[in-house]
């Protein structure tokens, strides 16, 4: 595929010029505060804990291409997420909408037109495990994330849909938008992201069967091949979206994997 984005796709957003000394004076409050969101970053080594927010400053060079890798640094044991059982019901297929969540709108003008859809990518969020118990914890989760995005000077949360342990849907970005979750790599590609750290979690049975129907689902929508249907770190060297399930993802685009069969 010819690349002939503009300048300011090799970063995650648009940028407001305006933003730009202060989101880095705010990035760099937050910080020093020690409030760890949002670690599915690229960067030079997988992280074997949650990292900080994702960089809006990446480089203005060209990407080589990267092949996809497996990372061989020992991480921790897994830990099942919570909770495991008794998931709240939900319609099939349904998503709840951003409005439901966000405590505040996009930013349209920070933000590029989305090109058709040609490639999926999936990722986990890299924070600090939490246990999330109901449906408010994870609509605040989400929120905080997008809050931590806009405060770096982008348009919304970066990701166009989120998976939650419960096994539901989430909007995220509105699709009308170019997402921000792949560093030069978010042209014509559909962000999912799957709560959890799954360096340190293994995701819930519920998360993993929302995840491949949904997969399926958008890969019928968009005619979108399996051989495009890759994890963050297939695009760039991050840990993202966790070994346990990156192991996932290998597992049903295999041969005789779900996706395989779409």
């Amino acid at each position: 595929m010819k690349n002939h984005m503009p300048e300011h796709e090799h970063s995650p957003d648009r940028r407001d010029p305006a933003l730009s000394r202060r989101a880095l004076i705010h990035g760099g409050i937050i910080a020093g505060a020690g409030l760890l969101l949002t670690g599915c970053t690229s960067g030079s080594r997988p992280q074997r804990t949650a990292s900080r927010l994702p960089e809006p400053r990446w480089p203005s060079t060209p990407e080589y291409t990267r092949r996809p890798r497996e990372w061989d640094e020992p991480a921790p044991r897994p830990e099942p997420m919570q909770p495991e059982t008794q998931p709240l019901p939900r319609e099939a297929g349904t998503i709840i909408p951003r409005n439901s969540w966000a405590s505040a709108p996009p930013i349209p003008r920070r933000m590029d037109r989305m090109r058709p859809v040609w490639r999926i990518t999936v990722h986990h969020d890299g924070m600090p495990p939490v246990s999330l118990q109901s449906q408010s914890d994870v609509a605040s989760r989400i929120d905080r994330i997008r809050s931590a995005h806009q405060g770096q000077g982008w348009g919304d949360i970066g990701y166009h849909f989120v998976v939650d342990p419960f096994g539901r849907v989430w909007q995220g970005r509105p699709l009308e938008f170019q997402g921000a979750h792949v560093r030069a790599e978010n042209e014509g590609n559909l962000g999912v992201l799957v709560l959890g750290n799954f360096e340190q979690q293994t995701p819930t049975g519920q998360a993993l069967s929302t995840l491949d129907r949904f997969v399926i689902a958008q890969m019928r929508r968009f005619n979108v091949g399996v051989s495009r249907v890759l994890t963050h770190r297939e695009l760039g060297p991050t840990a993202c979206p966790g070994r346990t399930l990156q192991a996932h993802m290998q597992r049903i685009r295999h041969s005789n994997g779900a996706l395989s069969m779409a």
